[in-house]
């Protein structure tokens, strides 16, 4: 059953820890800038772009005014915006991780499709969201079509977020920071982190689960909790060798997470097989060149 939760309810840390962990949580190689000109902020993305080692990076801009940020918007980045700190994170995307995120739409799509629910259901990509004192963009995201009462329309159910396992715990962060601020209307988060040297892929699911508070009794907490992991790889050495999966099991989107309601038969939770995970982990290698 999906966990529906309060307005009101207790979340794990204070409402401004995601956007702090965030923010902490960035690589050591981050590059950092102040960023009060929209000019000299993409002058310096394009100089990294440029650059012939082509790994995902992350950019921080500092002293950023909020007209600048509101109005950044890049096919090939990912953009982060604290309102407070007026520092501001770019994420560079490569073609592996665009290959990532939109195997992973095309998968979902197609399941969507086959139990004709395509305009049930309505893919909005990176699509930028304003939480309580940040906005963020995702990789890929989803949002019913049809207004649900008592929820905010601006929020998708499922989200995912892909990075490179060097910076796991940025890309888990990233994760968590859309439970609290959508304040529960964020179902699901697909996390995907791709070894930038090695065949290596681990997909995961987050979720919030439900923790009994004995301090707090009257509201139950509410945690992001890895639900799945599952982990592709093949042999560095052999690039045509069996992709292997662990466990054997599809990574799997509760039908109510995506749709807000529950399953009429014949529908059903969306599963990505593991030959499809595979597929797309195969296809990730080849635009990494492993």
């Amino acid at each position: 059953m999906l966990t529906t939760m309060s307005r009101h309810s207790d979340m794990s840390d204070d409402t401004d820890s995601p956007d702090v962990k965030c923010f902490q949580e960035l690589p050591d190689d981050t590059y950092e800038a102040i960023g009060s000109e929209a000019r000299a902020i993409r002058k310096i993305i394009r100089e990294q772009q440029n650059l012939p080692i082509k790994v995902m990076k992350y950019l921080r801009f500092t002293n950023v005014p909020p007209s600048i940020a509101e109005e950044f918007s890049s096919s090939s980045a990912r953009h982060m915006f604290s309102y407070g700190t007026r520092s501001m994170i770019i994420k560079l995307v490569t073609g592996a991780h665009d290959t990532a995120s939109r195997g992973l739409l095309c998968e979902v799509r197609d399941v969507v499709r086959d139990m004709g629910l395509r305009r049930s259901i309505r893919p909005v990509g990176s699509k930028r969201v304003r939480g309580m004192s940040s906005s963020k963009e995702a990789d890929e995201s989803w949002v019913p079509t049809q207004p649900i009462p008592g929820r905010d329309a601006k929020w998708p159910t499922v989200v995912v977020e892909v990075g490179v396992s060097e910076s796991y715990q940025k890309l888990k962060a990233d994760a968590e920071w859309w439970f609290p601020n959508s304040k529960g209307d964020v179902k699901l988060v697909i996390i995907v982190s791709v070894n930038r040297k090695a065949p290596n892929i681990k997909f995961e699911t987050m979720f919030l689960d439900t923790v009994v508070s004995s301090l707090r009794a009257q509201w139950p907490r509410y945690v992001p909790t890895i639900r799945q992991s599952i982990t592709t790889s093949r042999d560095a050495n052999k690039p045509n060798s069996q992709i292997t999966i662990r466990p054997a099991v599809p990574l799997t989107i509760g039908f109510e997470e995506l749709f807000c309601r529950q399953p009429v038969p014949p529908e059903h939770n969306i599963e990505i097989s593991p030959d499809q995970l595979a597929n797309i982990s195969s296809d990730v290698w080849k635009e990494q060149g492993l």
